[in-house]
């Protein structure tokens, strides 16, 4: 059953005047992992943002699940955003740890504020998904011990806590060294094989052409292209998509 997940129609957004989003429309379905390249500026961690509420869209439509964050320009009332956000996670760039609480301590945060979940449920849930991202033994270390990609990895595992139906990515290991990058691209990988629905702004041309079911090709603030890892990287069909891979094969 091909249920659409997230539905954005003719979504717009400008921060000064400036259009940063312009009339973007796609589906992702459930099971999809969506890559979402594009050059730096072309407005791929903006659109993450509009999805989860982080930035508020200027137009068009955002269903989650069928239901309304915005709707022909329209936001709905706040305790409806909230509802419909909910079943979505977020892991960021900066992993955005609580310096100040240990891993444990920022894994049960949102479960215990939001879901008033009890202790025994948390300690479980605190179990299982450090042992995902193969963490368990940092469970009481403060997050300035970690290297990196256990900050990133225990992010993603703060995210599962909430048992998301969707995870977004934005950026998720370019504050990392190469070496630590591809722990945390082999836990995302994980997730995917779990048919984890997942949207994933990424410079990490390997993980999206490996990994994704859907790329969309973003370029000074429009969808320019969209399709199957094979279509965007071996035919795509503009001179610009065709310049952003050829470029990125030339690093490698």
């Amino acid at each position: 059953m091909d249920q659409h997940v997230i539905q954005v129609n003719n979504l717009t957004k400008s921060f000064d005047g400036n259009q940063v989003l312009k009339d973007i429309s796609f589906t992702v379905n459930r099971g999809d992992v969506v890559a979402i390249i594009g050059s730096s500026g072309s407005g791929k961690s903006t659109l993450l943002r509009c999805l989860i509420d982080l930035e508020q869209a200027d137009g068009g439509t955002i269903l989650v699940d069928g239901k309304a964050l915005i709707e022909n320009g329209v936001s709905v009332s706040p305790s409806q955003i909230k509802k419909v956000i909910a079943p979505m996670g977020m892991v960021f760039q900066h992993f955005n740890l609580f310096p100040h609480l240990t891993v444990r301590e920022n894994l049960e945060l949102a479960p215990k504020l939001v879901k008033k979940m009890k202790q025994a449920e948390m300690d479980a849930a605190c179990e299982r998904h450090l042992k995902q991202v193969g963490l368990f033994d940092k469970i009481d270390a403060m997050p300035k011990t970690l290297s990196g990609g256990e900050k990133q990895r225990v992010a993603i595992a703060r995210a599962l806590m909430m048992e998301p139906d969707v995870l977004l990515f934005d950026e998720p290991t370019s504050a990392l060294d190469p070496e630590l990058t591809g722990e945390v691209l082999a836990v995302m990988q994980e997730l995917a094989e779990e048919h984890m629905t997942m949207l994933v702004v990424t410079h990490e041309m390997g993980f999206a052409r490996g990994v994704a079911s859907k790329i969309l090709f973003m370029n000074q603030g429009v969808i320019l292209e969209e399709g199957t890892p094979e279509d965007i990287f071996e035919h795509p069909k503009h001179d610009r998509t065709r310049d952003f891979v050829s470029s990125l094969s030339n690093k490698d």
